[in-house]
Formats: C-alpha cells, structure tokens, sequence
C-alpha cells in the first residue's frame, strides 16, 4: 500500500508541472519582452504629402500669374471651381497638400518600423518611409516646316515653331529637370496589454511625426520664343522683341512642404506563431502643423500655413517579427 502511495505522489509531481507549463509558456513566447527587437512592414493610406503629378503642382507658375496652389487659368477668375483655387485664391492645402488620414486607397504607402521594448509593456519605436525621383532635362529641338503654298515672308526665319505642318519635320519637347524628395518619420512609445487570450494584444501609445515634400526644377532650352504680331513698318517697333526667346527669362523654381505633427495611436496584434504576428492600428487623435514655402527665383518667398486635427487618421495593417 505505501509502495502504491508513493508512486501516485511521484506521478503527481510530474504531472502537475507538465499540465501548468504550458500556460506560462505561452505567455513568454506570444508576448512581448524586455529587451526584444521587433520588425513592421506597415501598408496603410499615404501618409505622405500628395503626390499627384510628381510634385509638379508645388512648382509657380513662370508666366506672370500668381504664385499659390491650385487651379489658376483665366477662366477661374469667377472662382466657381469648388475651392480648387482661382486666379487670385490659393486652393485648400488640407485636400491638394497635406491630405492627412484620406482613405484613399489608391494612394497606398508602405513602410517599415522598428520596436524596441524596454519593459514587459513598453516599447520605444521609430518607423518612416522615403522616396526620391531624380528627372534629367531635355533640351527642346527645333521642328521644320515645309510650307511648299506659303507665304511666310512675314515670319523671322529664327522663329522655329512647335506645331509644324504634316510635311513637316517633327519638334521633340524639352524636359523640365527636376529633383523630388518626400519623406515621412514617425517616433513614440507605446503600452501592450494582456488579456485572456494568449496571442491577442492591444496597445495604446503616443507619436510625433516629421514629413517633407521638395521639388527643385532646372530649366533646359525649351524653343518657346515671345510672338508679336505689330507689323513691321509700325512706327516705334523694335525687331529685337519680335521673336525673343523666353529661355532668357526663365529661372529655376521650387516648392517645399514640412509637417510637424503628433498624436495617439492604438492598435492590436494577433501572434500567428512564436516571433510572428499580424496586426491594425490607427490613430484616433492626430494633428498635423504644415508649412508650406514656394520661390522663384529672384522674386518674394511665397509662405503657406495649415493645421489638421482629424480622429481616426492614417488606418493601417502590419505584419512583423519579434525576436
């Protein structure tokens, strides 16, 4: 009977070991620890600024109109084209710059961040994306008309039009030069919980971001000349204006675009295995200051400001590694 006893004890101290470990092991392998390093691939909404035709749009214009953002033709001077801008009014730098939170999913960003935890709970992270373009210029050359029925005695022979005839020889368009940067950088810290579930675990956390949008344009030989079609014999009429090519009028140009925001984020991770995890986080407070400046050459600074305040900005999904 004793020797029965003692078995069943020595079986009960094996067992019971065996049955409560797999509890706390599942704590320390799903959830995060002191000192691990954890990896993000982030894909959400842009959080860049816009980006629509290169950046294209931050660059004034170089033909005597105002310098400002939006829609600018002779035509909008009634300003009846829904707050894009006219002639004389910027357009809204919250839709046509900063853009900030839009579930506009045709503009995705990806980017990468990093988590370092420096308790069970709390982690210090640094994520941030960044994309460069470098477009070289391209000189205009000149087109060749062939105007057999004609008469185009009246025209410089200097003046090389673009649009030629069809018997004609072709123009090929110059390319404006141009250097475009945005970048986007994010820094906070965050706060995991734990809960009945093993693999699931939500968090709340604070951030601050930095985003930089530039573009610098370089001109190259575009062909395009000043018309005037005073008749020669006109009294006063100086021929040294007639075909005067407006290349010896164009300056370099740029605009340039900083964000300075900050807010709260809160997301939730689902442990696929031991080091690898999915998960969504969004930002349900975010305000973004920005700052917008566009020059020509030669002329007054042109300053722009903005401020955002927007909840539930900038949703993402994240798929990472914790080791």
């Amino acid at each position: 009977m004793l020797k029965r006893l003692s078995i069943l004890i020595m079986t009960l101290l094996l067992v019971v070991p065996a049955v409560a470990q797999p509890q706390e092991g599942c704590e320390c392998v799903f959830g995060p620890k002191a000192g691990q390093w954890q990896f993000n691939l982030n894909v959400g909404p842009g959080q860049f600024f816009n980006d629509f035709t290169g950046l294209y749009y931050m660059l004034p214009e170089e033909d005597g109109r105002a310098i400002g953002l939006g829609i600018d033709t002779e035509e909008d001077v009634i300003g009846t084209n829904f707050g894009l801008g006219n002639a004389y009014i910027s357009g809204d730098l919250s839709t046509i710059l900063a853009n900030t939170g839009s579930l506009n999913y045709t503009l995705k960003n990806f980017s990468v961040g990093a988590k370092y935890f420096i308790t069970d709970h709390i982690n210090i992270n640094l994520s941030g994306a960044y994309i460069m373009n470098i477009q070289p210029s391209k000189d205009f050359i000149e087109g060749e008309d062939f105007p057999l029925l004609k008469d185009l005695t009246h025209l410089d022979p200097s003046v090389t039009p673009a649009h030629v005839a069809l018997d004609g020889t072709y123009a090929s368009k110059a390319i404006l030069g141009a250097v475009t940067n945005r970048l986007m950088v994010q820094l906070g810290s965050e706060y995991y919980f734990n809960t009945k579930n093993q693999r699931i675990f939500p968090y709340v956390g604070i951030f601050g971001q930095f985003k930089m949008a530039r573009i610098e344009s370089f001109y190259p030989y575009t062909g395009m000349y000043f018309e005037n079609d005073i008749n020669v014999a006109a009294p006063g009429y100086d021929p040294t204006i007639a075909n005067e090519e407006v290349d010896l009028w164009l300056v370099n140009r740029g605009g340039q675009a900083l964000g300075f925001g900050g807010g709260i984020n809160f997301g939730i991770e689902y442990a696929l295995m031991e080091g690898l995890f999915i998960g969504a986080e969004v930002a349900p407070v975010c305000y973004q200051y920005t700052l917008l400046h566009l020059q020509v050459q030669g002329q007054d600074p042109y300053y722009a400001t903005n401020h955002n305040l927007r909840a539930f900005a900038y949703p993402q999904l994240t798929i990472g590694v914790r080791f």
